[in-house]
């Protein structure tokens, strides 16, 4: 067990490492150099001296390749000097500065969730926000995933299981920790159940919205449905360098899968084309939606909620005020996103195999377009009459 020894007014911790005797600093003064009001000299003294017989036991763990408590020896000389005794992997940060520093070193798109993430986390853990980062395991990580799924939506539960996985692989990759408690801890499908799913814009639903709608949507609309549903964020963002008239495509890199395409421009997306170079004011196609993308942090909620909006303002769409548990939010029966399901559908439903059809939406797997194949009942009704002897 590790001893004390003076040297030079300062106690020094003395252990025995391989038979081998090691002395070592603690810090700690023998004799203070200052005594608080209400102390006494002897007093401080005689804290002085617990308190460097509780660091002593710690450099002994260090030195013997124990698990170290780094928040008693910080508690007691502070985080610098505790990072100085304590060289290298033998030094290991409390949960909540180790989080709060990671968060320091994110993006700003990210950070939002970062936030929220390491901030559900901590709360999680309670009076026990200090462990070593080490001691967190995959049962913190699980109960965490648990705890979000009855707040949040499987999705949101998800985005957030998936930051503090980022946190704890940095830890990994820069050899602080060995394994990553967030590994292979994510939402399955059976807590998928409570995704709620938008249905599909119907053509004629699509003809009224072009008509209707202000400013720059009607076209955005068009666009979208001609270039195969692409999504809101790639058709703000699109620009004149990535047309070719004269050849006929459009070059379009997706912001989500960064799957490169490109697409044909057919004749009616030629005219929309043509027609809003005439009045080109920017190097975007749709310069308004770009710089609301733009003011959003390149993020589409702007957009979005004004698309929604519109949809409320026009009867497409209902206010809902009815509220789920936790912080589980009603998803709107349609979104521009919807604009994806229906040209999936009005693909499929003319007969247009689904291989071709994952290719012209860009969609990575089969699975996926069956999500977004949404015939109406009206499509169903006619279709099985096929099946009629």
């Amino acid at each position: 067990m590790a001893g004390l020894k003076k040297r030079n007014n300062t106690w020094f911790a003395s252990y025995y490492v391989a038979g081998k005797q090691q002395v070592k600093t603690t810090g700690i003064p023998i004799v203070p150099s200052v005594i608080p009001p209400g102390k006494t000299k002897a007093a401080i003294m005689k804290q002085n001296e617990a308190s460097a017989r509780l660091v002593a036991q710690e450099l002994e763990k260090a030195a013997l390749g124990q698990r170290v408590d780094a928040s008693t020896i910080k508690g007691i000389i502070g985080e610098k000097k505790t990072r100085t005794l304590l060289k290298g992997k033998r030094y290991m940060q409390g949960v909540r500065e180790y989080l709060t520093e990671w968060m320091q070193t994110r993006q700003p798109g990210t950070l939002k969730n970062d936030r929220v993430a390491v901030r559900r986390f901590l709360l999680l853990l309670g009076n026990s926000q200090d462990i070593p980062l080490d001691m967190v395991t995959s049962d913190h990580a699980r109960r965490f995933m648990e705890n979000e799924l009855e707040r949040v939506s499987s999705g949101t539960a998800k985005n957030l299981t998936d930051c503090l996985r980022a946190a704890f692989n940095r830890a990994v990759e820069a050899q602080v920790i060995e394994n990553n408690p967030f590994r292979n801890v994510t939402p399955g499908k059976i807590n998928r159940a409570d995704k709620q799913e938008r249905r599909a814009f119907t053509m004629e639903e699509v003809r009224r919205l072009t008509e209707i709608l202000p400013g720059e949507w009607p076209d955005m609309i068009r666009v979208c449905l001609y270039t195969g549903g692409q999504r809101l964020g790639d058709i703000a963002t699109l620009r004149w360098e990535q047309v070719n008239l004269k050849g006929g495509l459009i070059a379009m890199t997706t912001e989500k899968t960064k799957r490169r395409m490109n697409k044909p421009i057919l004749a009616p997306l030629k005219d929309v084309l043509e027609g809003r170079l005439k009045n080109q004011v920017s190097e975007y196609i749709f310069p308004l939606a770009a710089m609301r993308y733009a003011q959003a942090g390149n993020r589409v909620s702007k957009l979005s909620i004004e698309f929604n909006n519109l949809l409320k303002q026009h009867g497409f769409i209902e206010s809902k005020k009815e509220t789920k548990a936790g912080a589980r939010r009603n998803m709107a029966e349609l979104s521009f996103h919807s604009l994806r399901a229906t040209a999936v559908t009005a693909l499929r439903l003319a007969g247009v195999p689904a291989d071709l059809c994952r290719v012209i939406v860009g969609h990575d797997s089969e699975e996926i377009e069956r999500v977004y194949f949404r015939p109406d009942s009206e499509a169903i009704e006619e279709a099985m009459k096929h099946l009629a002897l």
